[in-house]
């Protein structure tokens, strides 16, 4: 395949971050992309978008299965819940893919597509954007400058999301099937039952809200800053019968590295405020990630060092590309030349890993039994 070739694209899931994000970008890439088919459970959706992005009315699908069987060279996998199924259904479709984070519910599930893309040959490529942000790849290298890192603090203060999307006017159409709804919600629970177990429903809607939701990006970039951890040390979500939940954890590191990250909900408090903080003896490395649902927010990148017994501070703001285009871009090289992807099925797996262990061990005493342990 051409590394120049324009690829024909479905788009599985029609939601918020295809709206704001995904399905404008492509659009924005027209010597990369052509939207070619859309898919979402929604009718009204359907129309509209596909109206808006110029896909005939015989490319827009109800059942994504449809799609996957018209002449297309990838997909985008955007809709909400455990991406399992679609994407095994793409490769075995032969179709390259960029699945939106999280990958699946379960490690079982991340080991049956692992098999379904290396039976199919095609690219996965799993939407962590925040791998791709200018900012954050100049963080990393300077992490991975530090000889001896110490301690890792994030911090991650997160609104209401329906504030932005207001401001992108974000569609939604009741008219999603019941019976259909039901199914979905029903074999959504299902997956959370093989995934945590026997734990009470709010926490089953934290792991899928919070954990799966949002805290994924946040251990997906802390891995790829300092490396595996190796154990979970304490874990606490407060209140646990709250739809406004906080989660701290601290995980310890087998070189002696040590990380306390605190994820709250602070619903009415408009600004976003996420930050992962590598400090060692002699210097700082403070990424400030904004909001992900803001377009060309620079994401700065705060240095602090000794020099010649004062202490220098260095603020750099790389550039404002947005992460979400650079991702499309990277994935686009990906399927046409065979260059493995940054965030494949591996990185997403363990993250999926480690967000059950986190909450195996949290507290009260009896939430981290075998009902709970990572499958």
């Amino acid at each position: 395949m051409s590394p120049s070739r324009r690829l024909r694209v479905g788009v599985i899931g029609c939601g918020a971050i295809a709206q704001i994000m995904h399905l404008p970008y492509l659009r924005s890439l027209p010597e990369h992309f052509e939207i070619a088919a859309l898919s979402d459970l929604s009718p009204g959706l359907l129309d509209l978008l596909g109206e808006q992005y110029g896909v005939p009315v015989g490319h827009r699908f109800p059942d994504y299965r449809d799609l996957l069987a018209s002449e297309l060279d990838a997909v985008l996998v955007l809709s909400s819940g455990s991406h399992a199924p679609q994407v095994i259904a793409a490769a075995e479709a032969s179709k390259h893919v960029l699945v939106e984070k999280p990958l699946c519910f379960t490690l079982r599930e991340a080991d049956e597509i692992e098999a379904a893309v290396a039976r199919s040959g095609v690219t996965l490529m799993v939407g962590y954007m925040k791998r791709f942000d200018p900012g954050f790849r100049h963080g990393l290298d300077l992490v991975r400058a530090m000889p001896d890192p110490r301690y890792v603090q994030i911090n991650t203060l997160h609104p209401s999301e329906d504030q932005y999307f207001d401001i992108h006017g974000v569609r939604r159409f009741p008219d999603v099937p019941a019976e259909v709804a039901e199914r979905v919600h029903r074999e959504q629970e299902e997956l959370l039952d093989e995934a945590v177990g026997a734990i009470s429903h709010e926490l089953r809607f934290i792991y899928f809200d919070v954990f799966l939701g949002s805290m994924v990006h946040d251990v997906n970039a802390l891995r790829a800053l300092v490396g595996e951890p190796h154990s979970v040390l304490f874990t606490e979500v407060w209140p646990q019968d709250s739809t406004t939940p906080s989660v701290s954890t601290v995980l310890r590191h087998s070189d002696g590295l040590r990380t306390c990250y605190t994820w709250t909900y602070l619903a009415q408090v408009r600004e976003y405020f996420e930050e992962i903080a590598v400090l060692a003896t002699d210097q700082r490395v403070r990424i400030q990630f904004p909001s992900p649902f803001l377009k060309h927010w620079p994401t700065p990148v705060v240095a602090q060092r000794m020099e010649s017994g004062a202490l220098v501070e260095r603020r750099v703001q790389i550039s404002f590309d947005e992460a979400f285009r650079e991702e499309l871009i990277a994935f686009h090289q990906c399927a046409t030349t065979g260059a493995q992807p940054l965030t494949d099925v591996h990185d997403a797996r363990a993250d999926i890993d480690w967000l059950q262990r986190i909450l195996a061990a949290a507290d009260p005493p009896g939430l981290g039994g075998e009902a709970a342990k990572p499958r």
